[in-house]
C-alpha cells in the first residue's frame, strides 16, 4: 500500500494516506520512496541464525550439482591449524548419481585434517576418518543420519563468542536485506544466547529474534537456562525433535518408503518422551513448545503428546506449534484446529523437494504432502518461513511458493489444490507468523500503536502478476522506526 507512516519511540504514531508512494517519518528523519509500497516486515518463523552464520562463512555446497564439485570447493577451503573443515548444502538428488557419498571420497583430499559436510537439510553427515577418529567413532564409509552425528557435533571444537558474534550480525544483515525483521530462532544451543543477550543489550542486534532452545535431551534444564522477555531478543520457547528429513529416509511414515520399502523412517522422540519433555518444560514457566515433524507417523505423534498436554490445566493456553507438517494424514489435519496448534511450514522446501518426494511417497500419499490449504480450511493457523540456511532467506520466493507451487524445473504448478491465495501468504510471512510467537498484538499490521517494523517494495505485490512477486526489490527495510537496510 502508499501510505505516510509516522513513527515515534520505535511504534507507529500515525498511518496517513499518500498518493505517490510511501513516506516513513522519524523524530529526526523523513524517508521518502515514491511509487514504492509500505508492508510490515516479513517473519521467517522457522530458520537459524547461528546456521546461516556459518553458512555465509564456511564452504557452501548448496548449489553443487555433483559429487566432483563438492570435493573441488572442499579442497580448495583453507586449512587452519587446529581447525576442522566445515562445509554445508550437499544434496545428492541433484546428482547424476543421486547416491549417498562415501567417506574414502574425503579422505583423498584431506587425509589429516578433520572435514564435516552436512547434507542441505542437516540430517545427514558426510565425514573423514580423520574426522571420524576425531569423534571417538569407529571409521565407516557411509554417512551418518540423525542422532548418529551427535558425536561428531561434540567433538567438533565449539566457536568462539567473538566468532559466533560476528556470524550473528552477518546472518541478521542477509535477513534486511530480503526484508526479514524478525527471526523465529529454532533449536539454540545455551550457550549461543550469551553472544545474542550481549549484542541486544548493545544495541548491536538490528533484527528481533524470538529463540527456541534446545530440548530433545532437555539441553536448556542442563543449563538453567529459562524463558526470558525483551525487545530484540526474547527466549520463549522449547524445540524438539520427533522425526529426521524426507531426503534422507529419516522422516517417519506411518507405512515404508516407496523407494526404499525396508525401512519407515526415524522415530527420534516417542510420544511418552515428547510428554515427559513438555511436562519438564511447562513446570519451569515455558510458554511454547515447538516440535519439528515431516513424517505423517511424527506428525500424529507429536498431535498426541499435545493432546495430552491440552487435558491439563496450565497446558490449556501453552503456544503448541508442529514444524515443518510437511505430510499430514487426512485423519489428523483437523486435529490441528481442535487442538489448536500451529503448523509453522516452509514453502521453498515443497519446490525443491518435489520430485524427490514423488519418490519416496509415491503416487497414493503424494496429495498428503505440503498441504497449505488444506489445513487452512481445516481452520489452522499457517505460518511461514524458510528454514535457512537449508533454503535461501527470502520471504518472496515464499510466498511465491505459496501462491503459484511451481518446482525448480517445473513450468506448471505441481499438486495445485494446495495452493493458497496472495492475501493468505503475504499473512503467513507477516501478521500470522507473529501469532505463531504470540507477538501479533504488538506487530505484523500497519495501524497506530504497533511496532514499526517495516518492509519498502517497489511494487505492490498483492496484485502485480504472479510470476513477479520474486522479482520485487526491496527498497528498504525498517526495525523498531530506524532504517537498518536500504537498497
Amino acid at each position: 500500500m502508499y501510505a505516510e507512516i509516522h513513527v515515534e519511540r520505535g511504534r507507529i504514531r500515525a498511518v496517513l494516506p499518500c498518493t505517490t508512494g510511501s513516506i516513513i517519518r522519524t523524530e529526526t528523519d523523513s524517508f521518502e520512496y515514491p511509487g514504492s509500497h509500505v508492508l510490515p516486515g516479513f517473519v521467517d518463523n522457522h530458520a537459524h541464525i547461528v546456521g546461516l552464520g556459518a553458512r555465509l562463512t564456511s564452504v557452501s555446497l548448496h548449489d553443487a550439482t555433483s559429487l566432483e564439485e563438492c570435493l573441488a570447493r572442499i579442497a580448495a577451503a583453507p586449512v587452519h591449524d587446529g581447525r576442522w573443515i566445515r562445509a554445508m548444502g550437499w544434496n545428492q538428488e541433484h546428482w547424476t548419481q543421486q547416491e549417498y557419498p562415501l567417506n574414502t571420497a574425503l579422505d583423498a583430499i584431506h587425509a589429516d585434517v578433520p572435514v564435516v559436510a552436512t547434507r542441505v537439510d542437516g540430517h545427514a553427515m558426510w565425514l573423514n576418518s580423520a574426522a571420524q577418529r576425531a569423534s571417538g567413532l569407529d571409521v565407516r564409509d557411509e554417512v551418518l543420519v540423525d542422532a548418529e552425528m551427535d558425536p561428531v557435533w561434540n567433538a567438533m571444537p565449539s566457536a568462539s563468542d567473538e566468532e559466533l558474534r560476528v556470524n550473528i550480525v552477518a546472518a541478521c544483515n542477509a535477513c534486511l536485506a530480503v526484508g526479514i525483521t524478525e527471526v523465529h530462532d529454532m533449536d539454540v544451543h545455551p550457550l549461543w544466547l550469551e553472544p545474542m543477550r550481549a549484542l541486544a543489550e548493545a544495541g548491536a542486534l538490528p533484527i528481533r529474534l524470538q529463540s527456541f532452545v534446545r530440548a530433545q535431551h532437555n539441553e536448556w534444564h542442563e543449563t538453567g537456562t529459562l524463558p526470558m522477555g525483551g525487545e530484540f531478543l526474547r527466549i520463549c520457547g522449547v524445540k524438539m525433535y520427533a522425526d529426521g528429513a524426507l531426503g534422507s529416509h529419516g522422516a517417519f511414515l506411518l507405512s515404508p518408503y516407496a523407494d526404499r520399502p525396508s525401512t519407515d523412517g526415524i522415530c527420534m522422540l516417542t510420544t511418552s518422551e515428547m510428554i515427559s519433555r513438555a511436562r519438564l518444560a511447562l513446570d519451569a514457566g515455558w510458554w511454547s513448545i515447538a516440535t519439528h515433524a515431516i513424517g505423517d507417523a511424527a506428525v500424529r505423534n507429536v498431535l498426541d503428546a499435545y493432546e495430552e498436554v491440552r487435558s491439563w490445566s496450565d497446558g490449556r493456553d501453552v503456544l503448541l506449534r508442529i514444524e515443518h507438517a510437511q505430510h499430514v494424514h487426512p485423519d489428523d489435519v483437523k486435529r490441528f484446529a481442535e487442538l489448536n496448534v500451529m503448523a509453522c511450514v516452509q514453502p521453498t522446501h515443497c519446490l525443491s523437494d518435489a520430485d524427490m518426494a514423488e519418490r519416496r511417497l509415491g503416487d497414493e500419499r503424494l496429495p498428503w504432502a505440503y498441504r497449505w490449504r488444506s489445513l487452512l480450511d481445516a481452520g489452522v493457523t499457517l505460518g511461514a518461513g524458510s528454514d535457512f540456511p537449508i533454503e535461501p532467506p527470502s520471504p518472496l520466493d515464499g510466498i511465491d511458493a505459496f501462491v503459484r507451487r511451481v518446482p525448480r524445473g517445473h513450468v506448471s504448478s505441481w499438486q495445485d489444490g494446495e495452493c493458497i491465495t496472495r492475501d493468505e501468504a503475504i499473512e503467513a510471512f507477516t501478521r500470522a507468523a507473529h501469532v505463531t510467537a504470540e507477538m501479533d498484538f504488538r506487530r505484523g499490521q500497519l495501524v497506530a500503536g504497533m511496532d514499526a517494523d517495516l518492509v519498502i517494495l517497489d511494487r505492490d505485490i498483492y496484485t502485480c502478476p504472479d510470476d513477479e512477486i520474486r522479482s520485487a526489490t526491496i527498497m528498504a527495510t525498517f526495525v523498531a522506526g530506524r532504517r537498518r537496510y536500504t537498497a
